[in-house]
């Protein structure tokens, strides 16, 4: 997995309020939930080694935007003002308008793009675990054809050429995980059934 070195777009804020949205609870749990069960590994902020930080990000769609985790956010620990809400993304441009307090995740692109394409998700849990990377062809799991860079826009084009509505978890080759639900529930049960199909 690439080291983090920060998010590779730019943000633009347009209020700097914490975003209001009926989930909150639920990614939360799921971030520790996610945490316990060694899906969102964390690390220490490369620009402050005193701040820990999750390999890893939670969406939610909320109506014509959609709620994310920021960047360098401790999943096990979120709190309100970890959420950004995200306006719009310009893909080409790299630049991403939003409401919070801080940048959001360097997944936001990706998010944004599967939230396009498939209009039946309305979560989205990103995270990693070597143990589900090993196993992914022994589990039949679907997986871009190649690594590419953590937040680029070749990382998310890989993903839309395997995206469909049969597969709602699959593989970011050398990377992670993503998994799609109708619900949090949904998503994160996806994750827990997976592992236990690991033998």
């Amino acid at each position: 997995m690439e080291r983090y070195k920060g998010i590779k777009f730019n943000v633009r804020f347009i209020d700097r309020t914490i975003p209001n949205f009926s989930q909150q609870k639920d990614l939360m749990r799921w971030g520790r939930k996610l945490s316990e069960l060694g899906c969102i590994p964390i690390y220490s902020d490369p620009t402050d080694h005193t701040r820990i930080c999750s390999a890893g990000n939670l969406s939610v769609r909320n109506d014509d935007d959609l709620i994310i985790t920021a960047a360098g956010s401790n999943l096990s620990k979120l709190r309100e003002n970890d959420f950004v809400e995200v306006i719009d993304v310009d893909i080409e441009a790299t630049l991403i308008t939003v409401k919070g307090m801080h940048e959001p995740s360097s997944e936001t692109m990706l998010h944004n793009e599967i939230y396009k394409k498939r209009d039946d998700v309305n979560v989205i849990f990103h995270g990693h675990n070597s143990m589900i990377l090993q196993n992914a062809d022994a589990l039949g799991l679907r997986s871009t054809k190649q690594h590419y860079p953590y937040g680029s826009v070749e990382l998310v084009r890989s993903v839309l050429d395997i995206l469909d509505k049969r597969n709602g978890f699959f593989i970011m080759k050398e990377h992670g995980f993503i998994s799609l639900g109708k619900t949090c529930h949904e998503a994160g049960h996806l994750i827990i059934n997976v592992l236990k199909n690991i033998k």
